[in-house]
């Protein structure tokens, strides 16, 4: 028997047509486009239950809360006390008070130096607005944690803050 008649035969080969290779692609892109809001949220250089990254989160949820409930929103900090606390132009004098009272003391690790704004380095009670035409204070607000310098950097026109491991001067900055 010879086997020349055999190279004629068809061959079922296995695989993917190039179709079904992009077909798939697509749908991984397209859900990826619309994943990645989600994921810019997440702060990569603290775990979860850090402070600062509380703080981050904070920042962030206030540039968005302004603009979506059309309020203009402060974020107050003391060093002296290292309190943290929130309030908007809707609230009056006892709401504002009841606020201040409610507000958030950063654990001993945490210390915060001062907050710079253009001209200004203040170090005594510090408000930082937050816009409902969606824009904020331009700040840097320096931290200390655990002996290593801290900035937290709030850009008036973009969504997140920056969060920098090195104490960051506004000269640098502009």
């Amino acid at each position: 028997m010879s086997t020349a008649g055999s190279l004629n035969k068809y061959k079922k080969t296995s695989g993917f047509t190039l179709i079904e290779l992009m077909v798939v692609i697509s749908i991984v892109a397209t859900l990826l486009l619309f994943s990645l809001p989600v994921f810019r949220d997440i702060v990569l250089f603290y775990d979860a239950s850090s402070q600062v990254g509380n703080v981050v989160r904070l920042i962030n949820d206030l540039k968005k809360r302004a603009v979506k409930q059309n309020v203009d929103y402060q974020m107050h900090l003391d060093p002296g006390s290292g309190m943290v606390w929130v309030t908007n132009d809707d609230m009056d004098d006892a709401a504002k008070e009841a606020a201040k009272e409610k507000g958030v003391s950063f654990s001993d690790k945490i210390d915060i130096v001062d907050v710079e704004f253009p001209g200004i380095k203040e170090t005594g009670n510090i408000e930082i607005r937050f816009r409902k035409q969606g824009y904020s204070d331009f700040a840097l607000i320096h931290l200390i944690q655990d002996e290593k310098n801290i900035t937290l950097k709030i850009e008036p026109f973009l969504a997140q803050v920056q969060l920098l491991d090195k104490h960051v001067y506004l000269e640098d900055c502009i």
